[in-house]
């Protein structure tokens, strides 16, 4: 699962789903692929297949049927469920505010799981932006969590110069960076979006036909999507609420799954994820754009696989 070079469909701040997608033509309102929970006076859809326990929940990171690749492989080995945050989907608009903020994403799943009575604890699937979710969501509610996996964690582009390629391109040890690799934080910069997504990548079209129309239709409603701007303060959440820790997750699995992208900052969040947990890996999608979700599916089953066995194996 290792790769050289890189090619993201992205914005100016990588890791981010902040797809901002061609329209579609309106269409008849499909049936819920899943049930509609009550969230406290508003609905969100939940979407669970599969049998079995700890329970697997991707949090955030696209619509419910985008993970057409990896739920049923998942659904095979234990309980999956995806959902679509409100305003998104079947979805209802988020109560009394247009856009949600992190702590009320994180709220609002924490709500839906134990409304639909989900068993406890799980093992969370964080995506893109969604992957603060689920690192804030983990430190809001530790005793819900069994372990984690990370998919190309959301990414703030740094704030400099563009680096040699030589450096850029310097390979892992191991597949591992380390924080003594770079010494440049991330940083917040502002520039003009690239209106690209998912259905841009060239492996959507592996999705059942099903999942890309339910994507097209999903799309042509105007669903709320992540910014900068949320980005940027979930970021600020999760560090508030895991400042002087650590190993936030303490000995909880962790698999990060990485991209080879070549910014010098890109590669010291890997580390600094790494360190979330003292149970932690590290797969390198080699053959993905940041659209893990259908460039390279596989990987995220192997993480999760192996998340289920560290978990077995600490009972």
């Amino acid at each position: 699962m290792r790769r050289t070079g890189s090619h993201r469909i992205l914005f100016s701040i990588p890791g981010i789903v902040f797809l901002t997608f061609a329209a579609f033509g309106a269409a008849e309102e499909p049936a819920p692929l899943g049930t509609l929970v009550d969230a406290g006076g508003y609905r969100v859809h939940l979407y669970c297949t599969g049998a079995g326990g700890p329970s697997v929940v991707v949090a955030g990171g696209g619509f419910s049927f985008d993970w057409g690749l990896v739920q049923p492989k998942i659904s095979a080995l234990t309980r999956i469920c995806t959902y679509d945050p409100s305003g998104t989907a079947w979805s209802d608009p988020f109560p009394g505010r247009q856009t949600p903020t992190c702590t009320d994403r994180v709220a609002e799943l924490h709500e839906v799981l134990h409304r639909a009575s989900a068993s406890m604890p799980i093992v969370l699937v964080g995506y893109s932006i969604g992957s603060l979710y689920a690192r804030l969501y983990a430190a809001r509610y530790p005793e819900d969590v069994a372990g984690m996996v990370i998919v190309d964690h959301a990414f703030i582009e740094p704030a400099h110069a563009p680096l040699p390629v030589a450096e850029s391109h310097a390979p892992a040890k191991d597949g591992v960076y380390s924080v003594e690799d770079v010494d440049t934080p991330p940083a917040l910069i502002s520039q003009t979006p690239i209106a690209l997504g998912i259905e841009d990548d060239r492996n959507f079209q592996l999705l059942p036909k099903l999942n890309q129309d339910l994507h097209a239709w999903a799309m042509s409603r105007n669903p709320i999507r992540p910014t900068p701007e949320a980005a940027a303060e979930c970021t600020a959440a999760v560090n508030k609420e895991t400042s002087g820790q650590a190993n936030p997750l303490g000995v909880k699995p962790l698999v990060v799954i990485s991209t080879n992208y070549d910014s010098f900052g890109y590669r010291q969040l890997q580390a600094q994820l790494l360190k979330l947990s003292r149970a932690a890996k590290q797969i390198i999608a080699e053959h993905s754009t940041h659209m893990v979700i259908v460039d390279e599916p596989e990987a995220i089953v192997t993480a999760v696989e192996d998340v289920l066995k560290s978990v077995a194996y600490q009972k």
